[in-house]
């Protein structure tokens, strides 16, 4: 089972957050040992979650893939009958996800998440892992020397 925490980064935080993830990824590893409450750290450069977006745009994208979906409160279900299965839950800053079955499982869902928009990322703490889930276009932010300043 793969396990992923998603936070949707502010858009003005994006130039100071790129080039910072494996901080961030760091960040998130201590965090989860010491406790596990609100990402008191990523609050700060985060968004909420949009609950109902999230929801509305995964069963846009993915609801001729998954066969079985269920959408409780604050937690999500999908299932497909060959690739396997997602759990979601989600927090006011973060999108807490588990993944069970192939790798495309999470491609669907990273793709799922990314229509709705550019700023999220993820970080897998198993494979110490992490990525946008839709690339940066630097140009759309701030030119490249901005985004040095901030380094």
């Amino acid at each position: 089972m793969r396990t992923y925490k998603i936070f949707h980064i502010k858009k003005a935080y994006q130039p100071f957050v790129l080039g910072r993830e494996k901080m961030l990824q760091e960040l998130l590893g201590k965090e989860h040992v010491q406790s596990d409450q609100e990402h008191n750290e990523m609050t700060y450069v985060c968004e909420k979650i949009d609950e109902e977006l999230i929801k509305k745009s995964l069963d846009k994208k993915l609801s001729r893939l998954f066969t079985h979906k269920e959408q409780d409160d604050n937690k999500i279900l999908l299932e497909h009958p060959l690739k396997g299965s997602i759990h979601m839950k989600i927090d006011p800053y973060c999108l807490h996800v588990w993944c069970k079955g192939s790798h495309m499982l999470d491609l669907d869902l990273f793709a799922g998440l990314s229509d709705s928009s550019d700023c999220y990322m993820a970080f897998q703490q198993e494979e110490i892992s992490f990525g946008w889930l839709k690339p940066i276009k630097i140009g759309s932010i701030h030119s490249f020397t901005e985004i040095l300043d901030f380094v």
